[in-house]
């Protein structure tokens, strides 16, 4: 058996597949049948992200799967995007990217060592079913866990480098958004990430700060539709809604740089 790379692999984990307009995450089977819940929970937010990122590239994708992840014959764990595929990525994004591909990894490798510490020990396995769809509430806090770990992670790093805390963004406060509008912490695999939602209308979109060189950010607004269509009249309030939001920030982020 071979990876999308074309190297020997030992053990299939995981791939990502195209489906029209979506994504599949493919789990090795012996492995889904030896999740544990907990491990499954701290995956789901992992995967969840990584298809949001395939997704925005689907359209270069030259083989029906995107992305996949194995243990070649080496012992050695690889995570490979389909060919060619890499060239369009920031050098950020990838990284990110591959790191979590690789914390999907180490959680399958977690459940292989615990099943068969457990058969050693002739302990019973309860099977636990994984294809129940993923709690949407329950993803966006781990997400948001996930994106304030990251923040944490990054402002670290901006200390040691004499650099100024959450560059190009000025910290905005409730009442600088539109009526009913709330803002919490995204992931993000292109940079820091905020997302917007609306008390009736829901999600709204995100707004991504991407690092572009050494001394330069860039904003980059996503509007969230979901199952709208765009000439829908829901659509049409998010997307007003949304464009305020996005001139709020645009305005404190542009005020920064003129500093």
């Amino acid at each position: 058996m071979k990876n999308i790379a074309g190297n020997e692999v030992s053990i299939f984990l995981y791939r990502f597949e195209l489906r029209g307009n979506s994504i599949d995450f493919v789990l090795n089977e012996s492995i889904a049948e030896d999740m544990y819940p907990e491990i499954d929970e701290k995956m789901k937010p992992l995967v969840h992200v990584c298809c949001e990122t395939l997704l925005r590239y689907r359209h270069l994708s030259v083989s029906n799967t995107i992305m996949d992840g194995n243990f070649l014959v080496t012992g050695e764990f690889e995570v490979m995007l389909s060919k060619g595929l890499g060239i369009h990525f920031a050098h950020d994004e990838k990284q990110r990217l591959f790191q979590d591909a690789k914390l999907i990894a180490d959680l399958l490798g977690e459940v292989m060592d615990r099943r068969t510490q457990e058969m050693k020990k002739g302990k019973q396995h309860t099977p636990h079913l994984i294809d129940q769809p993923p709690n949407p509430k329950k993803i966006k806090k781990e997400l948001e866990e996930l994106g304030n770990a990251r923040l944490l992670e990054d402002e670290l790093r901006w200390i040691a480098e004499g650099q100024q805390i959450r560059p190009g963004l000025k910290q905005l406060r409730p009442d600088d958004l539109p009526r009913d509008v709330t803002a919490s912490r995204g992931y993000d695999h292109r940079g820091l990430c905020y997302v917007f939602e609306h008390k009736k209308y829901g999600e709204l979109g995100r707004i991504v700060m991407i690092k572009a060189g050494e001394q330069k950010m860039l904003m980059q607004a996503d509007l969230y539709l979901g199952q709208e269509k765009q000439e829908s009249t829901i659509a049409k309030k998010k997307k007003e809604i949304f464009e305020k939001v996005v001139t709020t920030v645009n305005a404190g982020f542009n005020c920064n740089h003129q500093k």
